[in-house]
């Protein structure tokens, strides 16, 4: 922490501008060493949040580097609450490389992934779950899950951990209260009153782990994969979602041999859609490995889209392949409604009994809004429609379902008429899990691993 770091906070390769970024308390000495300014400009070193015209130079030959724009900010109304230093290079490979190692030469070191935000939370400028979202920021695959990753920026998740925090030690002061003082004459809570405490708590929790839910899918996406036997359109509606020619789409069987996956925007979600080869017995060894890769995409896949060619008849390759992905429960497509329809729909119908078939033309865009929506409906059958999602890690997640364990050992312990010294222990395991999430209690290898996922630069 007593480091001055450094790092190229921008993707490298060609751009307008590329961004050098030092903190620590070695900053402005550093940047007073490589930086020149223009002769209009008077640079006051004690100043902040000021941007400055002019050179980098190396120190040792005062070779010129770039002409840059230097930003002053200073501790502690920065990102890292240390002061801060951003050079504003021109987007190259080159200057961005010579510019940070001949910061690299002046007492800094290069920053290890994450560690600005790590130094942010460390510093308490923000809490461990605020930090985490900036990485679901940066990573975000939608707007909404853009909108959800700002607000736990904000804090909403951190307001509402807080907030159960509080209902929490409210219940231990009683029952600590009560174990401390037994002998005295104060007012004790009833067993109740107790439930009733316990009961907000739980409450609380199922309301945090039913937003999570769906936070969990805009934040991890869904895997949608397209199956069916070959020329059926798998491909063509591979590329309809997608609204590009990515996948090749010929009249010649076989033609998509391996698995080929894109990410779509789904009414908010991310759906990792993925086009399979054809189902069909084949002797050629490459097509097998093909058809062995799309009946394990199946198992993967949290939504299967079954095609059937309507312009032709069941045969018995579309019979195996039903039954074979039966129990997944896919949602059924029948194509190329555009052409005269042969297929027994009454057959199929019959063989998934409650699922709703969806007649589409790939090529011509049928109904392909109305699939958006079904896959919409799937994706969220399991969410309550009343709750406001969150956006969590799966670190939260697994710490609100051992908190939810504790409390319900909790209820346990005292509807069993155990003493109040073993709720006061589980009431106590919860809460250390909720600051687990956001960070007032964490281990460093936890943390570690939580800023490994960073980018070096953030």
């Amino acid at each position: 922490m007593d480091d001055t770091i450094v790092a190229i906070s921008t993707p490298i390769g060609e751009s307008g501008i590329g961004i050098v970024r030092i903190s620590g308390k070695n900053s402005f000495p550093l940047a007073k060493k490589i930086f020149t300014p223009s002769k209009k400009s008077k640079i006051n070193w004690s100043s902040s949040f000021k941007v400055y015209y002019g050179w980098i130079s190396d120190p040792e030959n005062g070779e010129r580097i770039d002409e840059v724009l230097l930003t002053l900010m200073k501790a502690p109304r920065t990102y890292t609450r240390e002061d801060i230093v951003e050079i504003n290079c021109h987007g190259g490979l080159v200057p961005l490389r010579k510019t940070l190692e001949v910061c690299l030469k002046l007492r800094t070191r290069l920053a290890e992934p994450g560690e600005f935000t790590k130094r942010a939370f460390l510093n308490g400028r923000i809490d461990l779950a605020q930090a985490e979202s900036v990485l679901d920021i940066i990573q975000a695959k939608t707007e909404k899950s853009l909108q959800l990753a700002l607000k736990s920026l904000e804090g909403e998740l951190s307001q509402r951990i807080s907030s159960l925090k509080k209902k929490i030690i409210e219940l231990l002061s009683f029952l600590e209260a009560e174990i401390d003082f037994s002998q005295e004459d104060i007012e004790l809570l009833s067993k109740e009153d107790k439930e009733k405490y316990l009961n907000s708590i739980s409450s609380s929790i199922n309301s945090l782990l039913e937003a999570s839910k769906a936070g969990m899918i805009y934040r991890e996406g869904v895997k949608a994969a397209i199956v069916g036997k070959t020329n059926v359109g798998k491909s063509s509606l591979f590329n309809a979602l997608l609204q590009r020619d990515r996948a090749i789409v010929t009249h010649f069987p076989g033609t998509t041999r391996d698995t080929i996956e894109e990410t779509i925007n789904i009414k908010g979600f991310p759906l990792y859609i993925v086009d399979t080869a054809g189902l069909r017995d084949v002797k050629n060894p490459i097509e097998k490995e093909g058809v062995r890769r799309a009946y394990d995409m199946v198992k993967e896949a949290d939504i299967v889209l079954l095609m059937l060619d309507g312009s032709t008849s069941l045969d018995k390759e579309d019979r195996v392949i039903l039954n074979r992905v039966k129990k997944k429960k896919p949602l059924v497509l029948i194509n190329k409604v555009d052409l005269p329809s042969k297929i027994d729909k009454g057959k199929v119908s019959s063989l998934f009994p409650g699922e709703a078939l969806i007649e589409i033309s790939a090529t011509k865009g049928t109904n392909l809004e109305k699939l958006k929506q079904e896959i919409s409906r799937l994706i969220l059958k399991e969410v309550s429609p009343s709750c406001d999602s969150l956006l969590v890690s799966i670190r939260q997640r697994e710490a609100f379902q051992l908190t939810k364990k504790s409390i319900l050992r909790v209820t346990e312990a005292l509807r069993g008429g155990l003493s109040e010294e073993f709720l006061v222990i589980d009431l106590k395991e919860g809460l250390e899990h909720l600051k687990e999430i956001t960070g007032e209690t964490v281990e460093d290898d936890v943390l570690n691993r939580i800023f490994s996922n960073f980018c070096i630069g953030k």
